[in-house]
């Protein structure tokens, strides 16, 4: 199996490293979305490569324009959404086992196996629509028709230019959301927090040739919180679940004891995360996206 590089090379033109990364990430889509087993780690991976994807366009966004730009996002958006119920299944089952077997949860035995049993039946329910929609058909036709439409992105005018537009919006959008998470701490206030810490995680990635010993440790720090809030969110997924809960599968009491668990949990992700937040988006967002643009000419001279 062919391994894939999510970054652009300093002896790359911007325009060909874009292209190249872009065409590798559909190639590695239609690698995963052919293999017969191994569902939930393909899923996962696709996941990953439409988030890349993503944070790619939100790079060159001001270059090819806000149309092109809307397009080609949503069609990524909307691919990686029709897999994203049977991810969350396959993270939030993981997780409760985790914990049953360390002895978190409040839960007998019994009903834990009763609970996690309706789980794997809304997971194999998932798995089926997949099967029947030919939902890894569609993204196999949808990589290679992309692999040709990504060829006549307007990318001739690429420059430093990109690299300072692309990242002082991922990064202002990042101040922007944590400020708002702050503000108003509730479950989508953190998820929007979430996505645009990965975008600009991914950006990161893009970088780690100019300077890796910077980018490597900044992208670890991003990866970092990415993974707290990703944790959280998978959390809040859970409490909604559980509260969904037929009560023939879960009482009120297994109920209140679970999500009283896994609040006490989301506690202390926030504890880790907020400090760490902090330090990562300690400048304002043009001295960063100043600094990331001078570190990529420097790279180039």
């Amino acid at each position: 199996m062919a391994t894939y590089r999510f970054i652009i090379d300093n002896e790359e033109e911007l325009g060909e490293g874009v292209v190249r990364v872009a065409s590798e990430q559909l190639m590695y889509i239609k690698q995963q979305a052919r293999i017969p087993v191994g569902m939930d780690v393909s899923v996962h991976e696709i996941r990953k490569s439409f988030k890349r994807l993503r944070a790619l366009l939100r790079l060159i966004r001001y270059d090819i324009g806000e149309e092109l730009f809307l397009s080609e996002n949503t069609k990524y958006k909307e691919s990686a959404a029709k897999l994203s119920r049977l991810r969350d299944m396959h993270v939030i089952i993981s997780y409760l086992a985790t914990c049953f077997e360390a002895e978190e949860l409040v839960i007998t035995e019994e009903s834990f196996i009763r609970f996690v049993g309706y789980l794997n039946e809304q997971k194999e329910r998932e798995m089926k629509q997949l099967v029947e929609n030919s939902v890894m058909d569609s993204i196999i036709n949808q990589c290679k028709e992309q692999l040709k439409v990504i060829k006549e992105y307007p990318l001739s005018n690429l420059g430093p230019h990109t690299i300072h537009n692309g990242v002082i919006h991922a990064y202002k959008r990042c101040l922007d959301k944590m400020k708002a998470a702050q503000l108003n701490l509730d479950d989508e206030a953190l998820h929007q927090l979430r996505k645009k810490v990965k975008y600009l995680y991914n950006q990161m990635l893009l970088m780690e040739a100019v300077w890796p010993d910077y980018f490597i440790t900044y992208s670890s720090s991003l990866s970092a919180a990415s993974e707290l809030l990703g944790n959280d969110h998978n959390l809040a997924e859970t409490i909604v679940i559980i509260e969904e809960a037929p009560e023939q599968i879960l009482s009120e009491e297994e109920k209140q004891s679970l999500i009283k668990s896994i609040t006490n949990e989301r506690r202390h992700i926030t504890d880790e995360l907020w400090p760490l937040l902090g330090k990562i988006f300690a400048e304002c967002s043009g001295a960063f996206a100043k600094r990331v643009k001078s570190y990529w000419l420097i790279s180039r001279e």
